[in-house]
């Protein structure tokens, strides 16, 4: 006898709709490719430190505080006051006056020499006006002291009948130009004196 070999079975037909009991099969998810892992860093290998900036809104430090530099004292004499130089300068030459009333001319240099040397320094006014009245009173000395020479060693006193009226003359010059240069200091002007021997200039 013959075997006869079974025919194959053919698949059965899906239809477009679902059986009503089953469930409808959701679509396999696709996989994602796998992402190659990162190289590993060799062991011993330093990584670089990269620095942070400073933030924007960080406020800069603060300058350094330098100490105050030393105030200058001036080491000279103070300037005089206007007033107190022109009082001094008419000073020079009022004192003057009474020193020559007072002495008979042999001292009228005193008062003006002392206030030339303490405020010469502190004014110009004092300084041109004390050089002024000391030329004043040492030219008059000198008139004096030649006067009275000249006096005796001419025809044994009989000069002093020509020197005697020079050296009233130059006393009573003395007295008048000084009270008037004591008037100019008062208003500040710098006055010279005629009629003397510039010792001072």
């Amino acid at each position: 006898m013959t075997e006869t070999t079974p025919a194959p079975k053919k698949p059965a037909a899906t239809s477009g709709k679902a059986s009503s009991g089953g469930a409808a099969k959701k679509p396999a998810a696709s996989k994602k490719p796998a992402t190659s892992a990162a190289p590993a860093e060799p062991i011993g290998s330093a990584t670089p430190v990269t620095e942070t900036p400073a933030s924007a809104s960080t406020p800069p430090p603060p300058p350094p505080v330098l100490p105050a530099p030393p105030v200058a004292v001036p080491s000279g004499p103070q300037p005089m006051l206007e007033r107190d130089a022109r009082t001094w300068a008419m000073l020079v030459h009022i004192l003057a006056v009474a020193a020559m009333l007072l002495s008979a001319g042999t001292l009228a240099f005193l008062a003006p020499l002392v206030i030339w040397l303490v405020f010469r320094e502190r004014s110009a006014l004092i300084d041109h006006h004390g050089k002024s009245n000391l030329n004043l009173q040492i030219t008059s000395l000198i008139v004096m002291a030649a006067g009275v020479l000249v006096g005796f060693l001419l025809f044994f006193g009989v000069g002093f009948l020509l020197t005697g009226p020079i050296m009233l003359a130059y006393w009573l010059y003395n007295v008048i130009i000084s009270i008037v240069a004591g008037v100019k200091a008062n208003n500040g002007e710098y006055y010279r004196i005629p009629l003397v021997i510039r010792f001072f200039t």
